[in-house]
């Protein structure tokens, strides 16, 4: 039997302690794109999630990390313009753990999951590539990386990755098929009107239960005229 995603979607609590732009409003999108993050690791697959800035692409995977139970551990990095092959390679070491000389993997009983954020940030090198993108397809395609300093093979086990990036432009690079083929990929799109609607008077909702009691009541009036004349505007410009 079929489900609506709207039926399942889980009641936002406000927190007056979580910073701002960690609060996750759950929409139906949303719960869409944890389930099928879910499904997607425990079948030992990568993940890309692509969108526009702003459109919580961080957030959904953030969210996804904290809570994705006692089968994985988990890591993070954000990339950008000057990240390096040695800053990658530290990522590795450090996050990870050491089994052996020349074996490196997750802690015991569990599975690394990567997350890597802004993947396309990276600048070109003389040639075209990007240094921290190739070593990152040689990690997934080859299981490991060489030591420059000792000159031997350390193999990576155990590991899946989730990257993020935006679109090509202001400062991010297209990225070589040569690793995102390794990905399935997971657009987000804009927020819809009754999605923005939803998030916002949560958010406001909440703040003024915790703050202005007396006005609570005015939160969705108050969001949806805004929200209304946000699109409103966007359509005219």
């Amino acid at each position: 039997k079929f489900q609506a995603l709207a039926s399942i979607v889980p009641t936002f609590t406000f927190d007056p302690k979580e910073p701002f732009f960690n609060i996750l409003v759950n929409t139906p999108e949303t719960v869409g794109q944890r389930m099928l993050v879910e499904n997607l690791m425990m079948a030992n697959y990568n993940v890309l999630f692509s969108g526009e800035t702003g459109v919580g692409k961080s957030v959904v995977i953030q969210q996804y990390l904290n809570t994705a139970g006692e089968l994985f551990s988990t890591a993070g990095a954000n990339f950008s313009a000057q990240t390096s092959t040695s800053n990658v390679v530290d990522q590795f070491e450090n996050r990870l753990e050491r089994k052996r000389k020349t074996l490196l993997g997750a802690p015991p009983g569990t599975t690394m999951i990567f997350f890597v954020d802004d993947v396309n940030m990276p600048m070109l090198e003389f040639y075209g590539a990007q240094p921290p993108i190739e070593l990152l397809r040689q990690v997934i395609d080859y299981g490991g990386f060489y030591d420059k300093k000792k000159l031997f093979w350390k193999q990576v086990a155990d590991t899946q990755f989730i990257c993020a990036c935006g679109p090509p432009g202001g400062g991010r690079m297209v990225v070589t098929p040569r690793l995102f083929r390794h990905f399935n990929m997971i657009w987000i799109p804009a927020l819809s009107q009754d999605a923005m609607n939803r998030i916002l008077q949560s958010i406001l909702g909440g703040w003024l239960g915790v703050n202005k009691p007396d006005l609570q009541d005015l939160a969705k009036p108050i969001i949806a005229a805004t929200v209304q004349m946000f699109f409103q505007i966007s359509a005219d410009l």
